[in-house]
Protein backbone atom coordinates (compact mmCIF):
# COMPACT_ATOMS: atom_id res chain seq x y z
CA UNK A 1 0.00 0.00 0.00
CA UNK A 2 1.35 2.96 -1.26
CA UNK A 3 1.57 5.87 1.72
CA UNK A 4 1.35 9.78 0.76
CA UNK A 5 3.23 12.00 2.43
CA UNK A 6 1.93 15.35 4.08
CA UNK A 7 3.70 17.87 2.77
CA UNK A 8 4.70 21.49 3.55
CA UNK A 9 1.70 24.02 3.85
CA UNK A 10 3.86 27.03 2.34
CA UNK A 11 1.99 27.78 -0.97
CA UNK A 12 4.17 26.03 -3.56
CA UNK A 13 6.48 24.28 -1.48
CA UNK A 14 6.38 20.60 -1.92
CA UNK A 15 8.95 19.47 0.76
CA UNK A 16 7.71 16.82 3.45
CA UNK A 17 6.31 17.97 6.12
CA UNK A 18 8.55 18.34 9.45
CA UNK A 19 6.56 20.21 12.27
CA UNK A 20 3.37 22.60 12.87
CA UNK A 21 2.75 22.56 9.36
CA UNK A 22 5.97 23.44 7.75
CA UNK A 23 8.63 21.64 5.99
CA UNK A 24 12.17 21.64 8.08
CA UNK A 25 13.60 24.89 6.37
CA UNK A 26 10.39 26.50 6.81
CA UNK A 27 10.12 25.34 10.29
CA UNK A 28 13.55 26.89 10.84
CA UNK A 29 12.44 30.31 9.18
CA UNK A 30 9.48 30.01 11.75
CA UNK A 31 11.63 29.03 14.98
CA UNK A 32 13.94 32.47 13.98
CA UNK A 33 10.82 34.27 13.92
CA UNK A 34 9.87 35.04 10.29
CA UNK A 35 6.64 33.92 8.59
CA UNK A 36 7.25 31.74 5.87
CA UNK A 37 5.89 32.81 2.84
CA UNK A 38 8.07 31.31 0.06
CA UNK A 39 9.06 28.19 -1.25
CA UNK A 40 12.57 27.82 -0.59
CA UNK A 41 14.51 27.97 -3.86
CA UNK A 42 16.77 24.82 -4.67
CA UNK A 43 20.27 25.79 -4.78
CA UNK A 44 21.95 26.09 -8.37
CA UNK A 45 25.47 25.10 -7.72
CA UNK A 46 27.35 27.29 -10.33
CA UNK A 47 30.34 25.99 -11.90
CA UNK A 48 33.87 27.35 -11.70
CA UNK A 49 35.69 28.30 -14.53
CA UNK A 50 38.15 26.32 -16.03
CA UNK A 51 42.09 26.98 -16.17
CA UNK A 52 42.96 28.86 -19.56
CA UNK A 53 45.89 26.19 -19.98
CA UNK A 54 45.42 23.67 -23.12
CA UNK A 55 43.90 20.06 -21.99
CA UNK A 56 43.48 21.61 -18.36
CA UNK A 57 40.29 21.67 -16.88
CA UNK A 58 41.03 22.43 -13.21
CA UNK A 59 39.30 25.15 -11.09
CA UNK A 60 40.67 28.58 -11.20
CA UNK A 61 42.90 30.04 -8.54
CA UNK A 62 43.92 32.96 -9.47
CA UNK A 63 44.64 35.07 -12.97
CA UNK A 64 42.57 32.36 -14.93
CA UNK A 65 45.14 29.47 -13.59
CA UNK A 66 44.64 26.65 -11.80
CA UNK A 67 46.66 25.82 -8.24
CA UNK A 68 49.01 23.97 -10.54
CA UNK A 69 49.60 26.64 -13.03
CA UNK A 70 49.21 29.11 -10.58
CA UNK A 71 52.01 28.55 -8.63
CA UNK A 72 54.31 27.42 -11.44
CA UNK A 73 53.86 31.05 -13.07
CA UNK A 74 55.18 32.25 -8.95
CA UNK A 75 58.19 30.15 -9.14
CA UNK A 76 59.40 30.18 -12.49
CA UNK A 77 57.34 33.22 -14.38
CA UNK A 78 56.01 30.61 -16.83
CA UNK A 79 53.39 27.85 -16.68
CA UNK A 80 55.19 25.61 -19.09
CA UNK A 81 56.24 22.43 -18.40
CA UNK A 82 59.98 21.68 -19.19
CA UNK A 83 60.11 17.96 -19.70
CA UNK A 84 63.89 16.95 -17.76
CA UNK A 85 65.80 14.43 -20.62
CA UNK A 86 69.15 14.90 -19.49
CA UNK A 87 70.08 12.35 -17.05
CA UNK A 88 71.15 12.63 -13.71
CA UNK A 89 74.91 13.61 -13.44
CA UNK A 90 76.56 11.12 -11.12
CA UNK A 91 78.88 11.50 -8.39
CA UNK A 92 82.42 13.11 -9.15
CA UNK A 93 84.11 10.20 -6.88
CA UNK A 94 85.51 7.61 -8.93
CA UNK A 95 83.79 3.79 -8.74
CA UNK A 96 80.83 5.88 -7.26
CA UNK A 97 77.61 6.34 -9.26
CA UNK A 98 74.86 7.32 -7.02
CA UNK A 99 73.16 10.35 -8.28
CA UNK A 100 74.99 13.88 -8.01
CA UNK A 101 73.37 15.83 -4.75
CA UNK A 102 75.45 18.97 -4.15
CA UNK A 103 79.25 20.08 -4.55
CA UNK A 104 79.80 17.23 -6.88
CA UNK A 105 79.39 14.59 -4.63
CA UNK A 106 75.91 12.26 -4.11
CA UNK A 107 74.53 12.62 -0.97
CA UNK A 108 76.60 9.52 1.00
CA UNK A 109 79.53 11.61 0.17
CA UNK A 110 78.68 15.01 0.70
CA UNK A 111 77.68 14.10 4.31
CA UNK A 112 80.78 12.09 5.06
CA UNK A 113 82.70 15.02 3.61
CA UNK A 114 81.27 17.67 6.31
CA UNK A 115 82.29 15.37 8.63
CA UNK A 116 85.97 15.19 7.26
CA UNK A 117 86.66 18.75 6.29
CA UNK A 118 86.69 19.66 9.93
CA UNK A 119 90.13 17.65 9.77
CA UNK A 120 90.95 19.44 6.39
CA UNK A 121 90.26 16.42 4.03
CA UNK A 122 87.68 16.45 1.72
CA UNK A 123 86.21 13.21 -0.29
CA UNK A 124 88.82 14.10 -3.18
CA UNK A 125 91.51 14.00 -0.51
CA UNK A 126 90.47 10.92 1.36
CA UNK A 127 90.20 8.95 -1.85
CA UNK A 128 93.52 9.76 -2.65
CA UNK A 129 94.78 8.84 0.45
CA UNK A 130 93.01 5.39 0.26
CA UNK A 131 94.49 4.70 -2.88
CA UNK A 132 98.01 5.43 -1.34
CA UNK A 133 97.27 2.93 1.06
CA UNK A 134 95.65 0.56 -0.83
CA UNK A 135 92.33 0.95 1.08
CA UNK A 136 94.47 -0.65 3.83
CA UNK A 137 95.06 0.52 7.61
CA UNK A 138 98.46 2.25 7.78
CA UNK A 139 99.22 0.42 10.71
CA UNK A 140 97.84 -3.60 10.47
CA UNK A 141 97.60 -3.18 6.73
CA UNK A 142 94.48 -4.60 6.93
CA UNK A 143 91.17 -3.59 5.73
CA UNK A 144 88.12 -1.90 8.10
CA UNK A 145 86.19 -5.08 9.67
CA UNK A 146 84.11 -2.83 12.33
CA UNK A 147 80.74 -1.95 11.11
CA UNK A 148 78.03 0.97 11.66
CA UNK A 149 75.55 -0.38 14.66
CA UNK A 150 72.85 2.18 12.70
CA UNK A 151 73.56 1.20 9.21
CA UNK A 152 75.37 -2.18 9.22
CA UNK A 153 77.54 -1.18 6.82
CA UNK A 154 81.58 -1.76 7.14
CA UNK A 155 82.75 1.82 8.58
CA UNK A 156 85.46 3.73 6.54
CA UNK A 157 88.72 4.19 7.54
CA UNK A 158 89.05 6.61 10.10
CA UNK A 159 91.58 9.97 9.61
CA UNK A 160 93.84 10.10 11.85
CA UNK A 161 95.27 13.15 13.38
CA UNK A 162 97.82 14.46 15.85
CA UNK A 163 96.14 15.47 18.92
CA UNK A 164 98.65 18.67 19.18
CA UNK A 165 99.42 19.88 16.10
CA UNK A 166 96.38 18.79 14.59
CA UNK A 167 98.25 17.51 11.43
CA UNK A 168 96.83 14.50 9.21
CA UNK A 169 98.95 11.51 9.44
CA UNK A 170 96.66 8.68 7.58
CA UNK A 171 94.24 6.32 7.45
CA UNK A 172 93.88 3.62 10.07
CA UNK A 173 90.97 0.87 11.06
CA UNK A 174 89.19 1.54 14.22
CA UNK A 175 91.47 -1.64 16.27
CA UNK A 176 94.54 0.75 15.39
CA UNK A 177 92.81 4.15 15.58
CA UNK A 178 91.65 3.29 19.07
CA UNK A 179 94.85 2.04 20.33
CA UNK A 180 96.80 4.91 20.00
CA UNK A 181 94.44 6.94 21.83
CA UNK A 182 94.34 4.58 24.74
CA UNK A 183 98.30 4.95 24.44
CA UNK A 184 97.54 8.73 24.43
CA UNK A 185 99.85 8.57 21.09
CA UNK A 186 103.12 8.79 23.91
CA UNK A 187 106.11 6.72 21.89
CA UNK A 188 107.96 5.57 25.00
CA UNK A 189 104.62 3.96 26.03
CA UNK A 190 104.28 1.95 22.68
CA UNK A 191 107.85 0.82 23.10
CA UNK A 192 107.25 -0.65 26.39
CA UNK A 193 103.87 -2.27 25.19
CA UNK A 194 106.10 -3.49 21.83
CA UNK A 195 108.96 -4.76 24.71
CA UNK A 196 106.55 -6.19 27.34
CA UNK A 197 104.48 -8.26 24.18
CA UNK A 198 108.30 -9.59 22.74
CA UNK A 199 108.80 -10.59 26.44
CA UNK A 200 106.24 -12.92 26.53
CA UNK A 201 105.99 -14.16 22.99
Amino acid sequence: MEVNHISCTVSGCDRRHHARGYCLSHYAQFMRGSLPSEPIKARVMQKLPECEEDGCSEPVKAKGLCKMHYQRLLRHGHTRYRDRKKPAKSCDIPECDNTLYAKGLCHAHYIKQKKWESMGVDAHRYQEMLREQNNVCAICGKPEKASDNASGKIKDLAIDHCHKSNVVRALLCSNCNRALGLFNDDPALLVKAQAYVLKYS
